[in-house]
């Protein structure tokens, strides 16, 4: 029951342990790209930095979970309780990137995802 009522604030925490494990990792390209001007540095006429990129995104998909984590939480609090698709797409996220990246933090979504989608008082039926 517990990480249900708290599946929300869990993403949050999800999403900023993201956003700082990237930052601490890509320190040498956030330096570099500092160095570069940060207005207009992803892109050039002739260059696309792929590192500075892969570090923008990251960072955004931090932040989207941080939001929706938020957004969760507060849905929560207003209705008691989650939408079970969203669980089974974080279910479905956590597991194709486990999958592909078996070493990362796409594992935390799977007991997440199988939480919401499964909320208190369900259980899997037997055939």
């Amino acid at each position: 029951m517990w990480a249900y009522q708290k599946a929300g604030w869990i993403l949050v925490a999800i999403g900023v342990i993201h956003c700082v494990i990237g930052f601490v990792l890509s320190w040498d390209i956030v330096a570099v790209w500092s160095e570069a001007g940060w207005w207009h540095s992803i892109e050039s006429t002739d260059t696309m930095h792929m590192d500075r990129f892969a570090v923008l995104w990251f960072q955004v998909a931090g932040l989207g979970w941080i939001a929706l984590g938020w957004l969760m939480q507060q849905w929560l609090q207003r209705f008691g309780s989650l939408p079970p698709a969203l669980g089974w797409v974080l279910l479905a996220t956590g597991a194709m990137v486990a999958y592909v990246l078996p070493i990362s933090g796409a594992w935390l979504f799977i007991p997440l995802g199988l939480r919401i989608a499964m909320p208190p008082g369900t259980a899997l039926k037997s055939a």
